[in-house]
């Protein structure tokens, strides 16, 4: 659903040739630069582009415009060969690559500055979501809309569970603890904590102190058979291998939480309590020099520890990067995957074989403490990962939806960083194109290479900006420019255009606030596709357990679209403080995925499903992480349908 404010045109382009995922079709049509989205339009194809979904973006400008040498004026055919060169590629985090050439110069600057300026937000509140929430609630029917973020009760959920329970093994050595209710205690956590029975709150304090962004050890899931599932993130250790008494007396109360069964005593020293490090050793091991680390065995009696060897955000996010370097040619999507060398599904084959070690010694009736370094990436893969595998109502679709509400944003997740929603100005760059074979010899062969076009040039600015000081980066900046500047005579009109300058900052950022630095900012240097791999694991769970989820792959696509889209707030901030105040003024994402009153006559039901375990002979699921494949419809620039009505004409001002 779209306002018709969203639809007013900023910039208008006429006669633009449009070539998707490297296709050989190049469609001609008119591009609209609206307040929220990049709409084109021609008779073979409609496409909109939320800016949210666009990784990054690059102008080519044409080569150096060579005057005759006879000093006579060009023709007009020279000119348009020449500024035919140009293009602007758009890369989106949902995979759809675009080209766009357009003959008017003017008209394709102007719409890369356009889609600049309005795709670089200094803040959340500027996203999609918001301008939704405030004037299209009512599109979906109001209350069912606001429904949506009720999906997850914490309490409720633990209570099913077992918390509490006398029924339940295990279930009376847990209770809730309000220790969090202002987020006093972990900015990060949710508000409603459980813990084990025998801890007190002062306990919990300090035992906070000695884990990373104080995010101790609590529950996380309770299985049928007593065992617990919880998780941290690491300990602050150091190179003096601090201790905490309060952190281990929390870890073995988690230990002794069971009352035995099966034959064992409570307390009985043939429980083992297995602490999970999802980090590389090495990892963990350098993580000392900065006072973290992980835990030292000799303080933790009848618990042992295992390293995964999970790599970190940056691994993941240059996996990526090269994974869709790939994408980004010529062939089909498999071939084109294929080329990428595997190491995508190495990642995934690692996450999905942990996943499988924590499930498995759950089932044996063993506790497990999962941490990472800070407990809010890896550390929700593998949870939630193991969850599916051992819980049957995680596997229906509302179990899903809490699932991942409980898991990846109620413990904080940092969903605007990962996603890279704001700040990425320094994405958007400007290049030449190389100069045609006719044009090289007359404007020198090294033209194109030494101009390497803003894109050198702003590398030596991110450089010098990093040393140098504001005055002198001042300097450079002008400097940068006239590089890119042609002479008098050009008919280029790079000039008119202030955001293609360098060191361009976006209306509403300010140069030093640390959104928006010359080089990688931090926000940058913070992505990673976290949940992206997430879901690759449950898409390769459902390959290989086709009858055990209600729910199907266009179920999990369009979950992945609307993490980078931001038309709704489920997936906006970085921990649940920060998302309670989205609740009043944005949307949530699963009253648009449960917007069908019955699911199984939604688009996103499983036909094979099997409702009743036993006739699926599947209650516990066990993934084989040597078994994947490329998931080739995420990779092929999926995009959810019923999301705008194409026969809404777009207005021009």
């Amino acid at each position: 659903p779209h306002t018709r404010m969203d639809q007013e045109a900023v910039t208008t382009a006429t006669n633009v040739r449009l070539q998707r995922n490297g296709g050989p079709t190049e469609h001609t049509g008119t591009l609209q630069v609206t307040r929220h989205h990049l709409i084109y339009i021609s008779p073979t194809l409609t496409l909109w582009l939320g800016y949210p979904l666009i990784h990054s973006a690059e102008l080519q400008r044409p080569p150096r415009f060579t005057a005759r040498r006879d000093g006579s004026a060009p023709t007009r055919s020279e000119v348009c060969a020449w500024s035919d060169q140009a293009s602007v590629h758009i890369r989106g985090h949902h995979f759809v690559f675009l080209v766009l050439r357009c003959g008017d110069l003017r008209q394709l600057y102007g719409v890369f500055a356009a889609i600049k300026r309005r795709a670089c937000v200094a803040r959340v509140e500027q996203l999609y979501a918001f301008h939704m929430g405030s004037e299209n609630t009512s599109s979906m029917q109001g209350e069912e809309e606001r429904g949506g973020w009720s999906m997850y009760d914490a309490r409720k959920e633990y209570e099913r569970m077992g918390v509490g329970s006398e029924e339940r093994r295990g279930g009376t050595a847990w209770r809730f603890s309000a220790a969090n209710k202002a987020y006093a205690l972990c900015a990060t956590y949710p508000s409603t904590l459980v813990v084990p029975t025998r801890i007190s709150d002062t306990t919990l304090t300090y035992a906070a102190a000695h884990r990373s962004k104080r995010r101790l050890p609590v529950l996380s899931y309770l299985h049928a058979n007593g065992a617990s599932l919880t998780r941290a993130s690491q300990p602050m250790v150091g190179l003096q291998q601090a201790r905490s008494v309060q952190d281990e007396k929390l870890v073995e109360a988690i230990v002794c939480s069971i009352d035995g069964g099966g034959g064992a005593a409570r307390g009985s020293m043939e429980r083992v309590h297995v602490i999970i490090d999802a980090r590389p050793t090495t990892n963990a091991v350098a993580n000392r020099a900065v006072g973290a680390g992980s835990e030292n065995m000799d303080h933790y009696a009848r618990c042992r520890k295992e390293y995964l060897g999970i790599d970190n955000i940056h691994v993941m996010r240059d996996s990526l990067s090269r994974l869709v370097d790939a994408l980004d040619g010529p062939g089909g999507v498999v071939s084109r995957l294929q080329r990428s060398g595997g190491e995508w599904l190495r990642h995934i084959s690692g996450i999905l074989g942990g996943a499988r070690s924590i499930a498995e010694t759950l089932g044996r009736g063993n506790h497990v403490l999962v941490h990472c370094s800070d407990g809010w990436d890896r550390t929700a893969q593998l949870t939630s990962l193991a969850q599916l595998c051992l819980d049957p109502y995680y596997r229906t679709a509302r179990g899903f939806a809490v699932l991942v509400e409980k898991e990846w944003m109620a413990f904080g997740h940092q969903f605007s960083l990962r996603c890279g929603h704001v700040g990425h100005v320094e994405r958007f760059r400007v290049s030449r194109a190389r100069a045609r074979p006719a044009a090289a010899a007359e404007d020198g062969a090294g033209d194109a290479e030494s101009d390497g076009g803003a894109e050198a040039s702003l590398a030596g600015t991110a450089m010098l900006g990093r040393l140098a000081s504001r005055a002198l980066r001042g300097v450079h900046a002008r400097i940068a420019s006239a590089m890119q500047t042609d002479g008098d005579d050009s008919p280029d009109p790079f000039g008119e255009f202030a955001e293609l300058q360098p060191g361009y900052v976006p209306p509403g950022a300010s140069s030093s606030s640390g959104g928006f630095r010359l080089g990688r900012s931090r926000h940058d240097h913070e992505t990673s596709p976290v949940f992206q791999q997430f879901l690759d694991c449950v898409f390769q769970m459902t390959v290989q357990h086709p009858a055990v989820f209600e729910f199907n792959e266009l179920f999990l696509l369009d979950l992945f679209y609307h993490v980078h889209a931001a038309q709704f707030g489920s997936f906006l901030g970085n921990c649940m403080r920060e998302r309670e105040a989205f609740r009043q003024r944005t949307g949530s994402v699963w009253s648009w995925v449960f917007r069908h009153r019955v699911f199984a006559e939604s688009p996103y039901a499983n036909p094979l499903y099997l409702a009743d375990p036993v006739a699926a002979a599947q209650d516990v699921i066990l993934p084989d992480p040597g078994f994947l494949q490329y998931w080739t419809a995420m990779f092929s620039g999926h995009e959810p349908q019923e999301l705008h009505d194409d026969s809404e004409q777009v207005s021009v001002e």
